[in-house]
Formats: C-alpha cells, structure tokens, sequence
C-alpha cells in the first residue's frame, strides 16, 4: 500500500474533565458564635452594627470601672469627694469672699455643685475618650469591631461617674432643706443636652488625637480654660453684652444653666441662644461620628 493512499486512524475521543467535587454546606453557627457580614456604605449601616455589636462598649466600661478604682480605699467614693472638695473650695473664695450672686436664692453649695457634677462629666468624658483608641492599641491592630465603641465606653464610665455626683446633688439639696418639685422632671432635658455634647466632642477628640497627637497635650489646658469659660462657679448672666451672646451659644451654659432653673429655680436660658447651642451640639455629634468613621481604616496604621 503506498503512502499516498493511507488514512490516519480516527483521533480517540477525549475523556470529559471530572467534574469538581460539590461544595460542602457551610457548618451550623454555634449560638455564641459572631456572624461578620460586609456592611453597606454609608453612617445609618456602621450605626447600625455599632448598635448590634454595642455589648463590646458595655464591656470595656466595665473594665474600665475595674481599673479605674482597683485597690483604692474609697472606690467610687472618688466621684463623690472630688466635685466636694472643690465646692467647698469655691464656696470659701467665690462664696465667701467675693460674694458672687446665683442669680435667685438659691445657696451658693448647690449652685456651685450643680455646676461641677455636670462639668465633671464633660470634662472627664473629653480626657478619657480622647486617648481610648490610642491606649488600646493592642484592640485596634488585632481585633476587629466598630472603633466606635472605645469612645462611647469611656462616656459610660463618665456617666456613671456623675450618677453618683448627682446622687450625692439629691442630698445636698435636702441638707438645704430643697425638695423635690415637679419641675425637677425639666433636668432631663439638660442630661440629654449634656450627653449630646459631651459624646460628639469625645468622639471627635479621640479620633484626631490620632493624627494629630499635639491634641493630647493641649487638652488639660483647654478643659480648664473651657471650665472658665463655664458657668460652673458663677451664672451667666454677669456676663454682658455682645460677649454674652456668643457666651450663651455654648451648649455647656445651656446644659448647667437648665438644670440650675429645674433644681433651684435660678432664671432660666434664653430660648433662642439655648435652641442654637441645641443644634450646636446635634452638628458637632454627627462631626464626631463621620470624623470617626471615616478614620477608621486607617486608625491601625496611625497608631
């Protein structure tokens, strides 16, 4: 047979590629177990897994409450005996000899505590909250959960700080023989004005501390020069003038001033100054929340 009449056998028909192996289904979540899902852009979905994960914040405050009073005599006592002492020295100087007025008739100890309690809180919650991501870098860098969290935990440890200072108000005010009113149920509304301010400039704090560490330094010094300018010791009406109207903008003076007037009858704020240092507050908390979200990726490297 010659080569031109060959025919090449037919090529074998090729076997099909073995199908992959079907994926296995995926194991039953245990009950305790945490289910991490991608969440949608935006503030309303980080609030919202900010809120389904808010026993994380629940447990740092109480750690941090441990830490704060282990082995010390007096414990939370301390919450207490502070805002005392400084009253009474307020009420020698400010009291005593300068004769500073409180606006109605109301003693000059439970004006000038009403004001520390309330300003201790602010400014506590500004000195802890500010360095809580930056101290709990060992969190940051290995953990992950809304960085939220470690501000709002120290606004707790605050708040609870002031419960007892506000509990400590109540007795006071019956050593002064001033009892409960149906006014006092207004106090409500300067706590709400309170926690508003103090959680947006606590949040706003700790996430510049981080880029900006400077902040750190410069904020004992501001805190006392903000205490000034404060209410606290003195109402505000004696100061006058242009300078007043941008005083009164404060939502701080809205906040001591309103629970003066619910607690001891004192004249109670401007309505327009106190709606603008309402909205004043609401502006600076939402500053705070998107300056923290939007830092977020970035805060492990930062630190």
């Amino acid at each position: 047979m010659s080569l031109a009449s060959f025919t090449p056998p037919p090529p074998a028909p090729l076997s099909p590629a073995p199908l992959p192996p079907a994926p296995l289904p995926p194991a039953p979540l245990s009950p305790d177990a945490t289910l991490i899902t991608p969440r949608g852009p935006g503030l309303l979905p980080w609030l919202a897994e900010a809120w389904r994960t808010r026993r994380i914040a629940l447990m740092l405050a109480r750690r941090s409450l441990k830490a704060r009073y282990r082995q010390t005599w007096l414990g939370a006592g301390w919450a207490i005996l502070q805002p005392l002492l400084l009253m009474l020295v307020y009420w020698g100087i400010f009291g005593h000899l300068l004769g500073v007025p409180t606006g109605g008739d109301a003693p000059y100890p439970v004006f000038a505590f009403t004001g520390l309690v309330l300003w201790q809180f602010f400014s506590r919650a500004l000195m802890d909250a500010s360095a809580s991501i930056l101290h709990q870098a060992h969190f940051v860098t290995k953990v992950y959960f809304p960085r939220l969290h470690m501000p709002l935990a120290s606004l707790m440890v605050a708040a609870v700080d002031m419960a007892a200072g506000l509990v400590c108000l109540a007795l006071l005010l019956a050593v002064f023989r001033i009892w409960p009113e149906v006014r006092w149920l207004l106090l409500l509304g300067p706590l709400a004005l309170l926690l508003v301010t103090g959680a947006g400039a606590a949040l706003l704090l700790s996430a510049l501390v981080l880029r900006f560490r400077d902040v750190g330094h410069l904020l004992p010094l501001t805190t006392q020069v903000l205490m000034v300018a404060a209410p606290v010791i003195y109402p505000a009406h004696l100061v006058p003038g242009v300078m007043g109207a941008v005083y009164r903008l404060n939502p701080m003076v809205t906040v001591i001033e309103g629970a003066r007037t619910a607690l001891l009858g004192t004249p109670a704020p401007e309505p327009v100054p106190a709606l603008l240092s309402v909205a004043l507050a609401a502006g600076l908390l939402l500053l705070g929340l998107r300056t923290v979200r939007r830092m977020e990726p970035a805060m492990a490297d930062l630190i």
